[in-house]
């Protein structure tokens, strides 16, 4: 769920400065979900890592913080020297939770 608090926190009451981020979030964090996606199953920890955190970055604007926190574990557990069988299953309920998120977003959007 979006947290307007969140939202007055970084955006104020600019509407038109809060759909420039949802915009660009609309457009680029697909992508983002994606090459995490990739970097897993390539076994790239370090890729998995670089893209979590600039995604998790992106979805603090918004509030969200269940999957700020589902985002701060996968990239912890993907900075480890040995892989985590936990990531395959975090990183699908994550995309679920991510998919709600961005059709909240994309309405924003327009």
């Amino acid at each position: 769920m979006i947290d307007q608090k969140t939202i007055a926190t970084y955006f104020g009451d600019d509407a038109s400065l809060l759909r420039k981020f949802v915009a660009v979030f609309v457009r680029d964090s697909p992508l983002l979900v994606n090459q995490m996606d990739e970097a897993l199953a390539s076994g790239d920890r370090a890729a998995l890592a670089l893209h979590v955190h600039t995604l998790k970055s992106q979805i603090k604007y918004f509030g969200y913080p269940e999957l700020v926190n589902r985002l701060q574990e996968i990239e912890q557990l993907a900075e480890q020297a040995e892989a985590s069988p936990l990531l395959p299953g975090l990183l699908s309920a994550f995309n679920r939770d991510f998919r709600e998120a961005y059709a909240a977003l994309a309405a924003i959007a327009g």
